[in-house]
């Protein structure tokens, strides 16, 4: 990941019990009407014309814009005052430590609030100068949860939106979130996906402190983890300890496929990749169906013919390092079958005490149960094993379940290698 896009009210400042609780004064005060919780609820990430509508609706105001913009202006006014008061109350614990650790490790960050006082909040509280950009209600038609607020972000940020994170406290801004294609982390929610019923849209990882590590945690390419402590070195295969894995590009062009037939083998490899690497479809099952399908006259393994990896002697040099000094080192990689006896061939086996492989042990990464199969039978502490890999997904979700992690990717991945492995030199 290269992002991090955050929420304002409820994430980086405890700001949003004010609005809420100001709506709820003026609706008990002036028209001794209670606000529901699904009204609360419904408060949590909307621009102001919606909030407005929101509660005029609820009191039996009929919401033109006159009115909803008188309404809102009552509330507004009564908020910016109870912001300059408790200005030195406003930052949730951790919000600064957390936006020190992302600039320092040159995360690019906006602040994305559909609040009309967020340029102000966080002039008050000293952060303005962490973002890169500030998107709020003047650069959006439409709150959460529609996915504009997050997306435009992105755009000011000039990243796509698969490599952002987004921090969120709220139904509406989790949702937004990944309706966007971005991870979220959800900050003191009960949405998390390990705990949804049907339908629900939840984060990625949930965290009740930005003081927790998972706030960063194998989330961003700039950030590791140090290895201190570490009993267990786990290292992803592909383009990791090996290179030059690529095929499918030697497997469309040995087929002589047209554009056409290469779009369609692509969507069924897409379809099929995992119950391939968990063991689940056998690799000749895979390419009958293909034939049949498709009309192919198949030859051979495919999968096998085009695999040429090489050892990456870098990766290498660290492996034997580690065990050398009695470090417990172990593959832990996604396969194909047809691919096993290849790296076997390589020497690739050999460099380690034990091997992990999905096609093996009926679990892919990044699937949580992946890591904790590995943490089961290693039978110590996550936090004492330390996995590398090239994926963000999969250190995503090695962190998620305690590990310590190197993403091992983009131009100063060696950099960053040597540097988390200078204990040992």
């Amino acid at each position: 990941m290269e992002a991090a896009l955050f929420d304002m009210d409820g994430v980086l400042v405890d700001t949003q019990k004010y609005h809420v609780s100001i709506y709820q004064q003026i609706a008990k005060e002036e028209y001794n009407t209670i606000l529901t919780e699904d009204i609360v609820i419904a408060l949590g990430g909307v621009l102001k014309e919606e909030g407005a509508y929101i509660v005029a609706k609820a009191l039996g105001i009929k919401p033109t814009k006159e009115n909803c913009d008188k309404l809102y202006k009552i509330k507004n006014d009564r908020y910016k005052e109870i912001i300059r008061e408790k200005k030195e109350e406003l930052l949730n614990e951790g919000a600064v430590e957390l936006l020190e650790r992302l600039k320092s490790a040159n995360v690019k960050m906006a602040l994305c609030s559909a609040s009309s006082n967020a340029k102000e909040i966080i002039k008050l509280t000293n952060i303005e100068h962490y973002f890169d950009a500030v998107v709020d209600l003047t650069k959006v038609k439409r709150g959460k949860p529609n996915p504009e607020i997050f997306l435009r972000g992105a755009i000011h940020l000039g990243v796509s939106p698969k490599d952002c994170v987004v921090y969120e406290d709220a139904k509406n801004g989790i949702k937004a979130a990944k309706d966007s294609g971005m991870y979220c982390v959800g900050y003191k929610t009960n949405l998390s996906y390990d705990s949804l019923s049907y339908g629900e849209v939840g984060a990625d990882r949930v965290v009740n402190s930005l003081l927790d590590p998972l706030c960063y945690q194998g989330l961003y390419t700039s950030l590791y983890d140090n290895p201190k402590d570490c009993r267990v070195f786990a290292f992803d295969a592909g383009n990791v300890v090996i290179n030059n894995i690529e095929t499918i590009a030697q497997i469309i062009d040995d087929l002589n496929l047209t554009q056409k037939q290469a779009d369609e083998f692509i969507l069924e490899f897409n379809e099929y990749t995992a119950p391939l690497m968990d063991g689940n479809i056998k690799c000749e099952d895979f390419w009958k169906h293909l034939a049949d399908t498709m009309n192919l006259k198949v030859e051979g393994e495919p999968f096998a013919k085009h695999f040429k990896p090489t050892l990456n002697q870098s990766m290498v040099t660290i492996i034997k390092t580690l065990r050398e000094r009695g470090y417990r080192v172990v593959l832990a990689s996604n396969t194909f079958a047809p691919h096993t006896k290849i790296m076997e061939e390589i020497g690739l086996f050999k460099l380690f005490d034990h091997t992990y492989l999905s096609n093996e042990i009926n679990r892919y990464k990044p699937s949580p149960s992946f890591f904790r199969y590995i943490i089961q039978n290693e039978n110590v502490e996550p936090s004492q094993i330390y996995f590398v890999d090239d994926l963000s997904d999969n250190i995503a979700s090695a962190a998620k379940e305690g590990l310590k992690s190197l993403h091992y990717k983009n131009e100063d991945k060696n950099k960053r290698l040597k540097n988390a492995f200078n204990f040992l030199f």
